[in-house]
C-alpha cells in the first residue's frame, strides 16, 4: 500500500470535538465502523492535506465557508452543503479566507462502505447541496455520543447509523441529479411492456421508438430512474423468472432456458451464475435442500 502522508494546521476552538476510535477485530471484519468523528468550529489558517489513507470522509458544513480540492477541481463548501470522499485520492481542505467554517465529520470504513461510495460517486462530484431540514447532520452528530457513552451495543449502533447515513446521502444525490422525483409515463410503460415481454427477443431500438423516443434518451432516462439499463432490466426479469421455475418446477435447465428467452442454455447458465452465484442446476439443489 502506498504511504499515508497529511499535512495539517489545527486551528479550531477548544470547544471543538474530536474522537477516535478503536474498532474490535469483529466490527473490522463484518460491520461499517467509524474510525474518527467530530465537529469542529475552525478559522484561518486550518487545512488538511493528505492521501492514501484507507477511509471515507464526510464533512457537513453547517455555517462559514471551507474550500475542497479533490480530484483536480476546487469546490465551495456552504451552509448545508456536504463533500463525500475517499481518502486514499489526494485532499485538500481549508477554511475560506476571512471567515470561519463551522463542520461535523465522520472518517468511516468497512462493511458496505465502499459500495456506497462508489454508488455516489457515480455522479462525478463530491459536493452535495441539502436542503436545510437534512437528517444527515443528524446522524453525524449522534455519532459521537453513541462512541464517548461506549457499551456492549456500540459498534452495532454505529453500524446501523452509518447504514441510515450512507442510504440517506445516496437518496439525496439521486433526488438531485432527477429533474423530478416523478418517473417519466414512458418509463413506466416500458416497464410494463418489458414485463409482459421479457421471453421475446426485444430490442431496445423498436422498443424506444415505440415511446417516440430516442435510444439514447430512453436508456439514459431509464437507468436514472430504475437503477439499471433496458438490457439488465430485461436480464434481471428473465432471471427472476428462471428462479421461480427452478423452485416450483421440474422442467429441465434447458427448457427453462428457452421459455425465458434465451436460445443459447449456456449463456443463459453463466448469466445466472454471474448473478447469482451458482449455477441454475446448483440453485435448484440448494433449493430443494431447505
Amino acid at each position: 500500500m502506498p504511504q499515508y502522508t497529511e499535512n495539517a494546521s489545527h486551528s479550531w476552538t477548544p470547544d471543538s470535538v474530536r474522537l477516535i476510535t478503536s474498532p474490535s477485530v469483529a466490527a473490522r471484519s463484518a460491520l461499517m465502523y467509524v474510525q474518527e468523528a467530530g465537529y469542529f468550529w475552525t478559522h484561518p489558517p486550518y487545512f488538511t492535506e493528505r492521501q492514501h489513507l484507507p477511509s471515507y470522509l464526510l464533512v457537513y458544513t453547517v455555517s462559514g465557508e471551507g474550500r475542497l480540492e479533490y480530484g483536480g477541481q476546487t469546490y465551495s463548501l456552504t451552509a448545508d452543503s456536504l463533500f463525500f470522499i475517499d481518502c486514499m485520492e489526494h485532499q485538500h481542505y481549508r477554511t475560506a479566507e476571512q471567515d470561519h467554517w463551522e463542520f461535523a465529520w465522520v472518517h468511516f470504513y468497512g462493511g458496505a462502505s465502499k459500495h456506497y461510495y462508489e454508488l455516489y460517486a457515480q455522479q462525478g462530484d463530491p459536493r452535495l447541496q441539502l436542503q436545510p431540514q437534512s437528517p444527515l447532520l443528524d446522524h453525524i452528530q449522534a455519532l459521537i455520543p453513541i462512541h464517548e457513552n461506549k457499551t456492549i451495543h456500540t459498534e452495532l449502533l454505529a453500524a446501523k447509523l452509518l447504514t441510515e447515513l450512507a442510504t440517506e446521502l445516496i437518496l439525496s444525490a439521486h433526488v438531485r441529479n432527477s429533474d423530478s422525483d416523478t418517473m417519466p409515463a414512458y418509463i413506466a410503460d416500458a416497464v410494463r411492456e418489458m414485463e409482459r415481454r421479457y421471453s421475446e427477443r426485444l430490442r431496445m431500438d423498436p422498443l424506444a421508438r415505440s415511446l417516440a423516443v430516442s435510444k439514447y434518451h430512453f436508456t439514459r432516462e431509464f437507468k436514472k430512474h430504475i437503477g439499471m439499463s433496458p438490457n439488465d432490466y430485461l436480464i434481471y426479469l428473465r432471471i427472476v423468472k428462471a428462479k421461480e421455475l427452478l423452485q416450483y418446477t421440474t422442467q429441465s435447465i434447458a427448457a427453462i432456458a428457452d421459455e425465458i428467452g434465451f436460445d443459447n442454455v449456456s449463456h443463459f447458465i453463466n448469466l445466472f451464475k454471474a448473478r447469482e452465484g451458482l449455477t441454475p442446476f446448483a440453485f435448484r439443489k440448494k433449493w430443494r435442500s431447505l
